[in-house]
């Protein structure tokens, strides 16, 4: 978009009253917005997978700069590879929670792709490291649009410790379908490993990473191009993630009944086995269309449920209201207060003295 004003400038869109100036507030320089990031790491796996915990350690070595999640920057690209317009991606953002905590601004100036690079151009510069990353989790394939020379690391959890995360998180209100997302995720990495040359991916299982996190930070590493250095576990002394643990893989085994189990395996059919996990030993499990259908509902109900225990009772109707009007004014609204209930109950990942987070 040529010869319009900058973004501070702009009266505000109707985003709750708010304009993009006081929700964004500008605590990073780009300064490099010019410049097209050529081949960054990515870091992609289902949520609930241990990402978060990765792209500390990774973030944690002086000569990466791990951005938090990218998923902004590659969801409003469409599935023929085609950017947003500035407008659209514009408002994209205004409604975006890790936008809105990532410190970056919004610059109506610039291209899409110069936007997007300058932001991590900024993080690297601000760190003064040779190499950057972000985790995306789902959509990732969509990431060679702007990268066509990216390098993947693809985490993934077992499925057993992933269901139950999930719903302990509002995401899901059983096990059938709190593995959904898995499965979307793991069918579009096993598809990308069809299209991209073996020295640009990496499967990293969380169990590895927490049970032998030296040797497979030293693997991740090489990877990455730079030396494996022991400050990659300082993430411990400024944020509330811990040194792992091997005692947080195989939860599963405590969290979920016998029948949630046979429910989970069933679900995820032979990737499990695929993927390299150890299958319960308990009878499989057939779901037919009646018993699919049952669950899809207890889904729902169940996930109405937590949202009322997450957001409370008005938030959720409000939510509801604005689905069933279509108001887009109104559903902007009510995100916006989704966004500030989530960020509060958020575990947290960094801290007011870390010297180079950029979230607040």
């Amino acid at each position: 978009m040529t010869g319009g004003r900058a973004a501070t400038a702009r009266q505000p869109v109707g985003f709750g009253g708010k304009s993009l100036q006081i929700m964004l507030q500008n605590e990073v320089s780009i300064s490099m917005l010019g410049h097209v990031v050529s081949q960054p790491t990515l870091l992609v796996g289902a949520e609930q997978s241990g990402t978060t915990l990765l792209r500390l350690m990774l973030d944690s070595h002086p000569e990466i700069a791990f951005a938090e999640e990218l998923q902004y920057a590659v969801e409003p690209i469409a599935d023929d590879g085609s950017f947003p317009s500035m407008p659209s991606f514009e408002r994209y953002l205004a409604l975006d929670r890790s936008f809105s905590t990532s410190g970056f601004v919004f610059d109506e100036t610039k291209s899409f792709p110069d936007l997007v690079n300058g932001f991590l151009r900024s993080r690297q510069e601000k760190k003064g490291a040779t190499v950057w990353g972000a985790t995306i989790h789902k959509g990732f394939t969509k990431a060679l649009a702007l990268w066509p020379d990216a390098k993947f690391i693809h985490l993934v959890r077992d499925p057993r410790d992933v269901a139950p995360a999930r719903i302990h998180q509002g995401l899901a209100g059983n096990v059938w379908h709190a593995l959904d997302q898995w499965i979307e995720v793991e069918d579009e990495w096993a598809a990308l490993a069809t299209r991209l040359p073996a020295d640009r991916l990496l499967t990293v299982r969380f169990s590895d990473l927490i049970t032998d996190y030296d040797a497979t930070l030293n693997t991740i590493c090489r990877f990455i191009g730079v030396d494996y250095t022991a400050q990659m576990l300082d993430y411990a002394s400024d944020t509330d993630y811990r040194v792992p643990s091997a005692a947080v893989a195989g939860h599963w085994r405590d969290r979920l009944s016998g029948s949630e189990v046979r429910l989970a395996e069933a679900r995820v059919g032979t990737r499990l086995t695929t993927l390299g996990f150890d299958p319960s030993g308990l009878p499989p499990l057939a779901v037919g269309p009646a018993r699919a259908w049952l669950l899809r509902w207890h889904d729902r109900i169940g996930r109405l449920l937590l949202r009322i225990q997450y957001y409370g009772v008005g938030l959720t109707l409000a939510d509801l209201t604005a689905r069933m009007s279509h108001s887009q004014r109104m559903q902007q609204s009510v995100r916006l207060r989704f966004n500030e209930v989530e960020r509060a109950l958020r575990k947290k990942s960094w801290s007011d003295s870390a010297k180079y987070r950029t979230s607040r």
